[in-house]
């Protein structure tokens, strides 16, 4: 799949105001400047995080597939796809916590999400889920903007455990652009995950 890059310096960015929620305009030339909402004059927060300073995030477009590089200073705007023009969810990008994924959500959260997607399964009744869910959320923590994290309950979602053929808790699956790249049965170690992962970031 062809990778376009989003540099387009002249594009400004879109930010909401934290006090009325009024999305504002601001001119690239003036990101990391002071600047105040045009509705009810609040500050707003141009500046990047420096914690992502010199970060480029891998955005995959839902519309067309193409993936997007986005620089971490463009990641709060609104960014369109360099190949179909089409409007970008950089929203996925500042997520550092698990979604819930239910056989009503798993189409969009998973099969059409713009990042890769760890799918991990388990259910109240298993004791080894208990140990690893919070593993889980860490790496969640750890790959904010590189991959998207879902939990499901087996047991509370029938659907998605007789598609995917899931026998046994934990249970985990990669997902990316729409299609399963592996199955990976039993408690995995974090440093494992992020291996796999890597190859799809």
């Amino acid at each position: 799949m062809e990778e376009i890059s989003y540099m387009n310096q002249t594009v400004p960015i879109i930010v909401q105001c934290s006090g009325c929620g009024a999305k504002n305009r601001i001119p690239d030339s003036k990101i990391g400047e002071s600047a105040k909402c045009g509705k009810c004059g609040l500050p707003l927060k141009t500046a990047p995080d420096p914690s992502q300073k010199g970060q480029v995030f891998n955005l995959r477009c839902t519309s067309c597939g193409a993936k997007n590089r986005i620089p971490a200073d463009r990641a709060s705007g609104a960014v369109r796809c360099g190949k179909c023009k089409a409007p970008l969810d950089t929203g996925v990008l500042s997520n550092g916590r698990p979604v819930m994924v239910s056989d009503g959500n798993f189409e969009q959260t998973v099969l059409r999400s713009p990042l890769p997607v760890l799918v991990y399964c388990w259910s109240a009744n298993c004791p080894t889920c208990r140990m690893t869910g919070p593993m889980i959320d860490q790496f969640a923590v750890e790959s904010k903007g590189r991959v998207r994290v879902g939990k499901v309950n087996v047991e509370a979602n029938p659907n998605f455990a007789a598609r995917y053929n899931v026998l046994g808790v934990p249970f985990l699956f990669i997902f990316d652009n729409g299609q399963l790249k592996e199955s990976l049965p039993g408690a995995i170690p974090k440093h494992d995950l992020m291996l796999k992962m890597a190859r799809y970031i």
